[in-house]
């Protein structure tokens, strides 16, 4: 008898378990695989019981821990769609901080919004790419999870239609689409926008989820940035006019009544509703006291402001601004300044120039600034002709001045001289007898790279060289290789910055649309 019932024990102990028990093996790896995977304690049952889990490749019965468990077709696919969903959810608030105009990064790393526009490119980029995995990786579970009835609930197919406008802003990023239609690309930029904010609050609109709560602190986020401009508008309009004056080569010199405190070299957005109510445009300031600007004729708002000026010269029309932006390095604390410019870019250039000899005087301070400007005629050195005789009369100012293409009078500025003749004799007399005072300018594109080093090597090592740039990305590139290649060991301190050509921008004044926008309207 006890032979038999040794043997019945451990015929016991030997033999499976039932149909529904599990070793304690397997409980233990696969509840510490789930639990490293980001799944919740417990979610064993969980898994077997609710259909949802279907598509993480779990049997509905018996759950083993072959190999199948570690294939990725069996890797938690909801979580991870969860995740990437989070991270799409955070990038966009992310996106909206860095499009900020009133940004506080600007103090305290010294960049203003502008600068931070790579910044705002790659999370956006990771916001788009994020929220299409996010789509994808649930539309596979469901698939698996022979669910896919699930995409008709409102709250996914208000994600979907989230996604699809991510991917719309996305695709409208594309280098020669922004750089053709740029005023096509800031419509749907705004428009997609504001949908994103709406769309993704109604996929989760409960306020358990916390994602209500981010977006609602998106738009907050994004709406005191616009309604603090749109004060500074609605308080710089009062008693402010501007008097636009028609320039040669398709420019535009306005000239506002009001001063604007700002640093010299910022940029500020000019908003005049007798040209476009809905519209303002950034500009560099070419002086503060007063404000004025010079505006190259582009398509769009500068074509009509243009048009404006050639019919009526010296026309007065009601406008606001909104600055100054941007953070420029203070120049008086190099000992040597090397500017140079394209274009109506010289706008950021004569700013600084004319500030440092004002500065320099008042302090007594000698300072040597090489100042390097190159235009497409001749005819636009009249764009500064004021600024220029300013640089002459300093002993402090090397002035470099280049045409790049034969003197040829344009037909913008022959029909622009016979409109001033016809409004105003004495104005056109005064405008086709002007020429510049300045030195005869070189023929052909200057050698930025030449000028550049012929400039530092007449400076010690000990010295501090600060080099501003604003024009061109051919200019921008040159100046920046030139720079690179003249920073030679023991040699002197040289620092660079620079305003990089854009597409013309404007912005919607209301409602008010998302801050990407550039600082400087300029042609080479």
């Amino acid at each position: 008898m006890d032979v038999m019932k040794a043997q019945q024990r451990n015929a016991s102990q030997e033999s499976p378990p039932s149909a529904g028990q599990q070793p304690q093996t397997t409980n233990t790896c696969v509840k510490i695989l789930l639990v490293c995977q980001g799944l919740e304690d417990g979610c064993v049952g969980q898994a077997q019981q609710k259909s949802r889990y279907r598509g993480l490749g779990l049997p509905k019965g018996h759950v083993g821990v072959d190999n199948k468990l570690a294939k990725i077709e069996n890797f938690p696919r909801y979580t991870v769609a969860k995740r990437l969903g989070w991270i799409s959810v955070a990038n966009l608030v992310l996106v909206t901080f860095l499009s900020l105009k009133h940004t506080p990064l600007a103090p305290l790393c010294g960049r203003s919004y502008e600068k931070l526009r790579p910044l705002h490119k790659t999370a956006g980029y990771t916001c788009i790419t994020t929220s299409v995995l996010h789509a994808i990786v649930y539309l596979n579970a469901w698939a698996q999870a022979h669910e896919l009835k699930n995409m008709r609930e409102r709250n996914n197919l208000t994600g979907g239609f989230a996604g699809l406008a991510m991917v719309i802003i996305g695709i409208s990023t594309i280098g020669w689409f922004t750089r053709r239609y740029y005023e096509l690309f800031y419509i749907i930029h705004v428009v997609m926008f504001m949908l994103i904010l709406i769309l993704v609050g109604m996929h989760r609109p409960e306020f358990s989820t916390s994602t209500v709560k981010i977006i609602i602190f998106t738009g907050c986020l994004w709406f005191s940035d616009r309604l603090l401009r749109g004060f500074k508008l609605a308080w710089n309009f009062f008693g402010n006019y501007a008097i636009i004056t028609p320039m040669e080569d398709g420019a535009v010199r306005v000239k506002l009544h009001r001063n604007l405190h700002c640093t010299p070299g910022s940029h500020a957005f000019l908003w005049m509703p007798s040209v476009r109510l809905m519209e303002t445009h950034p500009f560099t300031l070419v002086s503060a006291e007063p404000a004025e600007f010079l505006v190259r004729r582009y398509d769009g708002y500068t074509n009509e402001l243009y048009e404006i000026a050639r019919k009526q010269p010296g026309i007065m029309l009601r406008c606001s601004v909104d600055g100054g932006y941007g953070q420029i390095p203070n120049f008086v604390n190099f000992d040597r300044v090397i500017l140079l410019a394209g274009g109506s870019g010289a706008s950021f250039t004569f700013a600084l120039a004319l500030s440092l000899i004002k500065e320099c005087a008042a302090a007594n301070i000698s300072k040597t600034i090489d100042f390097i400007w190159t235009v497409r005629y001749s005819e636009s050195l009249n764009w500064f002709e004021k600024e220029l005789q300013q640089l002459e009369e300093s002993p402090c100012v090397n002035l470099f001045l280049y045409v790049s293409r034969d003197e040829v009078v344009s037909a913008d500025s022959s029909s622009l001289d016979s409109a001033l003749m016809t409004s105003d004799v004495e104005k056109g007399r005064e405008m086709a007898d002007r020429t510049s005072r300045c030195s005869p300018p070189s023929r052909g594109r200057p050698d930025v790279g030449n000028l550049i080093a012929s400039c530092i090597s007449h400076c010690d090592s000990e010295f501090r060289i600060g080099v501003g740039a604003c024009g061109p990305s051919e200019l921008i590139a040159a100046a920046r290789e030139a720079t690179s290649q003249s920073a030679y060991d023991n040699g002197p301190s040289i620092t660079l910055h620079t305003e990089v050509d854009t597409p013309p921008a404007w912005q919607i004044v209301l409602p008010y649309g998302p801050a990407n926008t550039v600082a400087q309207e300029f042609k080479w």
